[in-house]
């Protein structure tokens, strides 16, 4: 690792520091700075500011700002679109589950609107929309975005009022159990979705969304009637 690195990893590591200590009300350039025992301007010139600090951060703690890789770019793949669902939904609440920063930025997100949350929620959104637009449209039977949308939400509210509430409707939000509640949940909700998308792999879908469509059948002409010669 070059001392950049080394130095980058100092101010994204006070980063995570600071906001544990204080939550986002004192996050800053300047304290940032002071407790990884570097000069401002030097988080300036490597992350272009606060913005640029708490993206890349970001990109590696956010699993759609930056470790989303259910479906890449040009590629299909042979799971089926609920499989493939309900993997993203299980990873988000992995993500959430298990870093307590990372809420607390979400938290910030829903409170504050601001340059910084912008960026972020915009790359999240582009992130978010290049995998389900991926299963979208594959059956007429189902509003598929606003279904895992709903889903998604779920899991985020959730976990962010677990800070402040143990249940919610009588489900524990800070135990394994409760989140294995939810989860078995998310699956009932999951298996309601369209036959199609739960046995047919996504490639076999999409290689049917993007065949031609070969239109009606001709009907056969009626024979000409008169005698043979």
């Amino acid at each position: 690792m070059s001392r950049r690195e080394q130095t980058e990893r100092q101010i994204l590591q006070a980063l995570e520091d600071q906001i544990r200590e204080t939550g986002m009300g004192g996050v800053g350039v300047n304290a940032i700075a002071k407790r990884a025992g570097v000069s401002k301007e030097l988080i300036y010139r490597y992350f272009n500011g606060l913005p640029g600090l708490l993206m890349a951060w970001m990109r590696e703690q956010d699993y759609w700002t930056g470790r989303s890789d259910l479906l890449k770019a040009g590629e299909s793949s042979p799971r089926p679109p609920a499989e493939l669902i309900l993997s993203m939904l299980h990873a988000q609440i992995e993500a959430l589950g298990s870093n307590e920063t990372l809420r607390e930025i979400r938290r910030w997100e829903l409170i504050e609107s601001n340059e910084v949350t912008a960026q972020l929620a915009g790359r999240r959104e582009r992130a978010a929309r290049a995998f389900i637009d991926r299963v979208d449209g594959l059956t007429d039977e189902a509003d598929v975005p606003a279904q895992v949308g709903i889903m998604l939400a779920g899991v985020l509210y959730l976990m962010l009022r677990s800070k402040t509430e143990s249940h919610f409707l009588g489900v524990p939000l800070r135990t394994n159990e409760g989140w294995s509640r939810i989860y078995a949940a998310l699956e009932s909700m999951v298996g309601n979705l369209p036959q199609d998308l739960q046995d047919t792999p996504l490639s076999d879908l999409e290689a049917a969304r993007t065949r031609p469509d070969p239109g009606p059948t001709p009907t056969p002409s009626p024979p000409a009637s008169g005698k043979q010669a």
